[in-house]
């Protein structure tokens, strides 16, 4: 079963094809192995996969990421984050606490637009899946 499946086995988030398709960018090895070395650089978990996210989905019709609706789609931002909650937790990393204070912001650098702060997380339980990465 895959990460994406498990999810929104368990979820309240609307799943439709653009959920589906974020969960699967979110879920993807490329996008993992980012997430976790942001972590082990003590940044917040969407800094290197923030641009491309919000290039995506930030306009979709069915799970907008912009600012431009109603109470500025802040809960579909929240949603993002309890996505890669679940995505990191798969990877043995969990957010750490205190998370969300000004370390916690977005740095200038990774270009966002919708997204200002996102969660910490450190390696702090065993995985369920792990990434491996080959030179070839």
């Amino acid at each position: 079963m895959s990460i994406t499946t498990e999810f929104f086995k368990r979820s309240r988030i609307s799943q439709n094809q653009t959920t589906i398709a974020i969960m699967d960018f979110l879920s993807s090895a490329e996008s993992v192995n980012k997430m976790i070395i942001a972590s082990e650089m003590g940044l917040p978990v969407i800094t290197p996969i923030v641009k491309e996210l919000e290039n995506r989905f930030g306009n979709s019709t069915d799970f907008p990421l912009n600012h431009d609706g109603k109470n500025h789609n802040a809960t579909n931002r929240q949603n993002i984050g309890r996505m890669i909650k679940f995505v990191m937790k798969q990877f043995g990393y969990i957010p750490v606490d205190g998370g969300l204070n000004e370390r916690a912001r977005v740095p200038q650098f990774a270009g966002s637009e919708y997204f200002s702060t996102s969660g910490i997380y450190s390696k702090l339980q065993s995985e369920r899946y792990r990434i491996e990465v080959k030179i070839i």
